[in-house]
């Protein structure tokens, strides 16, 4: 699907409009602003009599019916002709001198939701109810990307932007830190203990191109630049990187931890290499199918390279691990393998070696070196004490 975009101010905006370009979050994590949003839709889907925006106590007892047990056994105690059915909602009914009923609007619902139900287990069971039939939907925000600078120069950098769909809000986010690691479906199609093989894949370096991109790790929000060697920018001089090369967000790989060997890590995110068709761009977000991992040791620290496809490739439906990798595409990995040994030589460098004899380790593995390194990550950001580092 082609990738509209557009110039604002010299500033090249590039929309991700697909499914996959959504970055979904568990209900859980929804902030108290999309709540209220969401509480708003439900309690205007109520005021049917009149749209006064208020609801009297027929349509607030219609509502507590839609919500269920949560709310049907709230707190009861406010001596209202309505206990015990709606329980602590009883006092948000008072009655004026001539004893009519006075109706409430939805800040005053929304007080009462924030004071009884939001902290506890049955409100979290009713919000899920609720977010289900009118989130619009809360869980997603729209990835937005930003190309800064002149390409191949110092300047040029790809910025990362999540606009909220609630509130058409944008807000710099890293790729590094903000994008999830692991994309979690709306609707699980797999047993809860067995392992979704979807992830976030951040590319780097586009497939058949050269220049050396990268997540700048030192820099605020921590934007895709191209590395510099004494100021000027560095390209791979063996040739052409024949597949599309990133890394995970969320993810990074101790220089504290012994590997294989007693190598210690890259001080980097975690390495991904996509073997799909399809030429990526710097800086897109992609979910991919992890198929197997390469512990390449650079400059005697591990530098592990997983292995992963596209999800929409045509033959990911077909790859499953690692050993179904020859069967559709014979002599990938092997000159996969051999580009990675040999790239620095044409430039004075020294070969690369590899961990467990240059074999590729299966997905299983990969998923764990892939879980190993998030919780580094985790960890660092702990020891750091900020978002962005």
């Amino acid at each position: 699907m082609s990738q509209p975009t557009s110039e604002v101010q010299g500033v090249k905006r590039d929309r991700e409009v697909s499914e996959y370009d959504m970055i979904a979050y568990a209900q859980e994590e929804a902030s108290v602003s999309v709540q209220r949003n969401i509480m708003r839709r439900l309690f205007a889907s109520f005021d049917l009599k009149d749209g006064d925006g208020k609801l009297n106590s027929a349509e607030v007892t219609s509502l507590c019916e839609y919500l269920g047990d949560p709310v049907q056994h709230a707190s009861i105690g406010n001596n209202s002709p309505m206990d015990p059915l709606l329980g602590s909602l009883g006092h948000l009914f008072p009655r004026d001198a001539e004893g009519k009923e006075i109706t409430i609007d939805f800040n005053a619902f929304w007080d009462w939701w924030l004071t009884h139900h939001s902290e506890n287990q049955h409100g979290r069971e009713a919000f899920e109810l609720v977010a289900a039939d009118f989130a619009v939907p809360f869980h997603e925000q729209q990835l937005i990307t930003k190309e800064v600078g002149e390409k191949f120069t110092p300047s040029y950098r790809v910025q990362y932007f999540f606009k909220n769909l609630e509130t058409q809000a944008e807000r710099q986010v890293s790729p590094w830190h903000d994008i999830p690691l692991y994309i979690k479906d709306v609707v699980r199609t797999v047993a809860a203990n067995e392992p979704i093989n979807r992830y976030n894949f951040i590319c780097e370096i586009p497939k058949w191109t050269r220049a050396k991109f990268e997540i700048a790790t030192n820099e605020k929000f921590n934007p895709i630049k191209q590395d510099m060697k004494n100021g000027v920018p560095r390209f791979y001089h063996h040739g052409d990187m024949m597949w599309n090369y990133g890394a995970f967000p969320q993810t990074w790989e101790s220089t504290e931890i012994c590997f294989v060997d007693d190598i210690r890590g890259d001080n980097d995110p975690l390495d991904v290499i996509e073997i799909g068709m399809t030429q990526a761009r710097t800086g897109s977000v992609t979910p991919v199918k992890i198929l197997g991992v390469l512990g390449m040791i650079d400059d005697s620290e591990m530098d592990w390279k997983v292995i992963a496809i596209s999800s929409e490739d045509p033959v990911a439906k077909f790859m499953n691990d690692i050993d179904d990798v020859p069967k559709f595409l014979p002599g990938c990995l092997d000159a996969l393998r051999e580009w990675l040994r040999v790239y620095k030589i044409c430039q004075g460098g020294v070969e690369n070696k590899f961990a467990f004899d240059g074999e590729f380790k299966n997905k299983e593995y990969a998923m764990k070196v892939i879980d190993e390194s998030h919780l580094m990550w985790a960890n660092l950001r702990k020891v750091k004490k900020t978002e962005h580092f």
